[in-house]
């Protein structure tokens, strides 16, 4: 898969879209998320204070382009070693969608 949107969110979703999958799952479920996060944070720079429990959002574009979004955010490019990682996601994400292991979905009703 080469063109994709992969969102892990610190409210705890993880999404992906491109034009072969596009699912929503609850970021507990996956096994992968966490290695990925650490491959990522492990790529941080020396002098950002974050820390790996503070995201609003890890970004994916693609395989070359991961943005760690907090407060001290910081950008992963090109860096052949996370295409595992990532891979690895991917597959698990795909496999969620095949087995309908998606986040809750609760309408809103409209109060009378």
């Amino acid at each position: 898969m080469e063109n994709f949107t992969i969102h892990v969110f610190g409210y705890g979703e993880t999404q992906i879209n491109s034009k072969d999958l596009s699912v929503k799952v609850a970021t507990d479920t996956l096994t992968t998320v966490t290695p990925l996060l650490a491959g990522v944070f492990a790529k941080k720079p020396a002098d950002n204070p974050t820390l790996v429990t503070e995201f609003h959002a890890v970004n994916l574009f693609g395989y070359n382009d991961v943005r760690w979004m907090s407060n001290e955010s910081f950008d992963v490019k090109d860096d052949a070693n996370l295409k595992l990682l990532i891979d690895n996601l991917i597959a698990e994400l795909q496999t969620a969608k095949d087995n309908e292991v998606v986040a809750p979905f609760t309408p809103k009703v409209a109060k009378a």
